[in-house]
């Protein structure tokens, strides 16, 4: 999916999409955004929930890090 297909979202990696009421998920350094193994946008109810699935899909050092 382009990363502009969704506009709409706010943040970084971790995305609110108020539309569905859920955090979305992207790898900023690909754009892509992670889906469920159907080919849905994947979707959570709770920001630690998505901000652990992120961490997973978007491996790299982030500021702060060792």
């Amino acid at each position: 999916m382009p990363h502009d297909q969704l506009p709409r979202l706010h943040g970084y990696g971790v995305r609110w999409d108020p539309e569905a009421d859920r955090y979305r998920v992207r790898n900023e350094m690909t754009g892509e955004w992670l889906r469920r193994p159907g080919g849905d946008l994947a979707a959570f109810v709770f920001f630690g929930d998505a901000y652990s699935a992120w961490r997973a899909f978007e491996v790299h050092k982030r500021p702060g890090e060792q």
